[in-house]
């Protein structure tokens, strides 16, 4: 039996705990709003008082918080000398390669390992038997070490080396198509209002895969509460992976003009009030200019 801990227990925290929980092992988790703890531990699992400690009392700690910097401040009384000796701690967030580095040197610099992982799918489809990818980074004894937990979230678990930001890296890139094809799907739709076309049309003719016809019947339907027909993620989540996206072209000092303008367009919308409504809501900005 393992001693696993979970920091952070959102929608995709949840899932972990949930995995490592069925999976047998020795769980100890912490949130920000511990009631969000108390269905775990009704399961079994320990609630830690904070997540330092929750860090100390496992072996392999797994950290899904909003932001890097959300991490590190969690776990900030860790951040001394053997604070983290022989933990493996994987950060499984999403932010920029030059944040996966910056943390892994923390954790290093802490007496720990440091793996950085990428979730590519949404929480209900975490667990063993799925086919969703999840991708790890990082020190090759460390990856062996936590594999077996690893591989309690995924069948489709690649490791990619040693490259720490290798996972952010590949996640970052990917999260660059999705922002301005969801921008393209709004204007698609919205064209085709324009022109007294039926959205429901282009749907039907969509031959760049489900997650665009999915949009466009989102749109067609004038479906956007969350969960009522397909959950893309609000454009809430969606406006700050794009600005995200838009820092992270400035700090790799490439132009950062098309990042700009998508995080520019997708933060109008939000501030339109359609921050927790489907990502394309934006069409919602469109019909109004």
């Amino acid at each position: 039996m393992t001693k696993i801990a979970v920091i952070g227990l959102g929608a995709m925290g949840a899932a972990l705990a949930r995995e490592q929980l069925k999976g047998g092992h020795s769980v100890t988790v912490w949130n920000r709003t511990p009631a969000k703890a108390e269905p775990f531990v009704a399961k079994g699992a320990t609630l830690a008082a904070t997540a330092a400690e929750a860090a100390r009392v496992a072996q392999i700690a797994l950290i899904c918080v909003d932001t890097y910097a959300s991490a590190e401040a969690a776990l900030g009384e860790v951040w001394q000398p053997d604070g983290l000796a022989g933990r493996i701690v994987v950060q499984l967030g999403t932010g920029s390669p030059s944040e996966a580095r910056h943390f892994a040197e923390k954790v290093e610099v802490a007496g720990g390992q440091a793996l950085d992982g990428a979730i590519m799918c949404y929480p209900d489809s975490v667990g063993p038997n799925s086919e969703e990818l999840i991708m790890i980074g990082g020190p090759e004894p460390a990856f062996r070490a936590a594999e077996t937990a690893l591989r309690l979230l995924t069948g489709n678990l690649q490791y990619l080396g040693d490259n720490i930001a290798a996972p952010a890296t590949l996640d970052t890139a990917m999260l660059s198509i999705s922002i301005p094809l969801y921008a393209g799907i709004a204007y698609a739709a919205r064209l085709c209002e324009a022109e007294g076309v039926a959205v429901s049309d282009l749907a039907r003719l969509d031959s760049h895969g489900p997650a665009v016809m999915n949009r466009l019947e989102v749109i067609a339907a004038d479906a956007f509460p969350l969960g009522s027909l397909h959950d893309g993620g609000s454009l809430a989540v969606w406006t700050d992976v794009a600005e995200g996206l838009a820092r992270h072209a400035r700090e790799l000092g490439i132009n950062s003009e098309i990042p700009d303008f998508m995080a520019e367009l997708y933060r109008r919308a939000v501030d339109a009030g359609h921050g927790p409504e489907d990502v394309t809501a934006l069409v919602k900005l469109l019909r109004d200019i």
